[in-house]
């Protein structure tokens, strides 16, 4: 009987054991993914050993699936009259997130907003599909003061798990700006440091393309001529950071962009630069649902030259405190 009871807790500690050492690749749920190897699993948990970043305790329920390296080539013999190795197609990992902003205030004036920010991602091995759209509605005292939204679409191909390039287009319409239209069309290197389910720092330097289209009513002919649109072009920097505080639901997250035009394309206006600016903080009610408070911060720095030479600003600042809520699928 105590021989049968030690050949049963032995198999049990061998199955918990049996892929310790082995480097694996997880797939979370959320998209993410992790090279490293297992320590020890059950049916419940999985203490997965990362090079970077020490072990982490993974839930089985945010796995979806985990990925073993295929064997050497050397390791197996094909059958007789086999001609080709047999492989394993990888699925690709989808990943996407919703948040909804809605806000009253009232003290000297009425304020109104409402805003909408989805994001969508797909990624394999050398290919990463990316989309962000926003919406923006915002009334002071029944008076629209912001009513704009935005497209990002892009794609990142990967020459290494690190090293990426990535070609996007940022497409933005604003109902109440003299600027009401914007497209830009950029393509650069990117860096992943590190892209798991619990830290991701990425940069990226790009260059590109961006036109400016302005209303007829604008007042602009002065300067610009019978043309209702300028053309910039520019070089970037963007980032995208995010750090899941261990052992606790709250998440920080910093992205944006820096632009430097490297022409002016008429000597009466000077655009200096165009920064934009989304930090906050997440906190995650469930595994899927979160509130969110971010600070967006919008610059972009515009002189107007007069012919002595004075410059006077017409620079656009925006900066909004949102609080929000939304899931991440």
């Amino acid at each position: 009987m105590l021989r049968a009871v030690l050949m049963f807790v032995l198999i049990g500690w061998s199955f918990q054991l049996g892929a310790a050492g082995q480097t694996v690749v997880i797939w979370m749920k959320n998209g993410d993914r992790l090279t490293g190897s297992i320590m020890q699993q059950d049916k419940d948990r999985v203490f997965f050993d990362l090079p970077y970043a020490g072990q982490l305790l993974l839930a089985r329920t945010q796995i979806e699936r985990i990925e073993h390296p295929s064997p050497p080539e050397d390791a197996a013999v094909p059958a007789k009259g086999q001609t080709e190795a047999v492989h394993v197609q990888k699925h690709p990992a989808t990943g996407y997130s919703v948040d909804l902003t809605a806000g009253k205030k009232r003290s000297n004036s009425r304020t109104d907003n409402l805003g909408f920010k989805t994001t969508f991602e797909q990624r394999d091995d050398k290919l990463r599909l990316t989309f962000d759209g926003k919406y923006d509605y915002e009334t002071s005292n029944s008076l629209k003061k912001t009513h704009k939204y935005l497209l990002n679409p892009g794609a990142d191909y990967f020459f290494q798990p690190q090293l990426f390039w990535r070609t996007k287009v940022d497409y933005s319409q604003d109902f109440i700006a003299t600027d009401y239209r914007n497209t830009d069309l950029s393509s650069g290197v990117g860096y992943s440091f590190f892209d798991t389910a619990e830290l991701r720092v990425e940069f990226i330097a790009l260059a590109g393309l961006k036109r400016t289209h302005f209303k007829e009513t604008a007042g602009l002919e002065i300067f610009i001529g019978d043309r209702q649109s300028l053309d910039f072009r520019h070089a970037q920097l963007e980032w995208d950071l995010r750090y899941l505080w261990p052992q606790s639901s709250f998440e920080i997250f910093s992205e944006g962009s820096y632009l430097k035009p490297v022409n002016q394309p008429v000597n009466f206006i000077k655009f200096g630069h165009e920064i934009d600016v989304s930090s906050g903080l997440h906190y995650y009610l469930t595994e899927r649902v979160r509130l969110s408070f971010s600070v967006d911060f919008d610059w972009s720095d515009i002189d107007v030259v007069l012919n002595q030479g004075l410059a006077i600003s017409v620079d656009s600042r925006e900066l909004h405190q949102k609080l929000s809520i939304g899931a991440k699928f």
